[in-house]
């Protein structure tokens, strides 16, 4: 006789929810590995969470470290690394924030959009490579999908 815990373990991981979140996680990893092996083929070297805190920063100029570890979803610690790195390479500047003395405002210097500007070209063309097995309606079909699995996740 099987073990019920084992029984119920198994059924899991033959469930459609298992095989969603794992083709998820397996598309996700597999996307980052191709963006990462383009960026560095074209002699960008920026890792995705310096990217990501490029963009953001453009976005949100003179944003904190908290805002920005917040936005992103990491640790204000994960965010203050990245930002020291982002610095040292002359890609982010600091400066005191204007409404809280503790609290320093980060912007992207000028080498820091043109890296971004080709960074994002260089994500865009390989995500798109990636998807090209899916007809642009189908592509447009899993973007809603995805979207409105997302809203699903709010919190009440």
């Amino acid at each position: 006789m099987q073990d019920p815990r084992t029984s119920a373990l198994h059924a899991f991981r033959q469930s459609r929810a298992y095989r969603i979140g794992t083709l998820l996680r397996r598309l996700h990893l597999g996307l980052t590995v191709v963006v990462e092996r383009r960026l560095h083929e074209a002699g960008l070297t920026l890792t995705r969470p310096q990217g990501l805190a490029l963009l953001l920063l453009a976005e949100h100029p003179g944003a904190s470290n908290a805002e920005l570890a917040r936005l992103l979803d990491v640790s204000p610690q994960t965010m203050h690394q990245t930002l020291l790195r982002l610095e040292r390479d002359g890609l982010v500047t600091r400066r005191p924030h204007p409404c809280l003395k503790r609290v320093q405002a980060h912007d992207v210097t000028a080498h820091g959009l043109e890296l971004m500007e080709r960074g994002s070209v260089v994500a865009r063309e390989a995500i798109e490579a990636a998807m090209g097995s899916l007809h642009r309606d189908e592509q447009e079909a899993l973007v809603g999908l995805l979207e409105r699995s997302l809203a699903g996740l709010s919190e009440p």
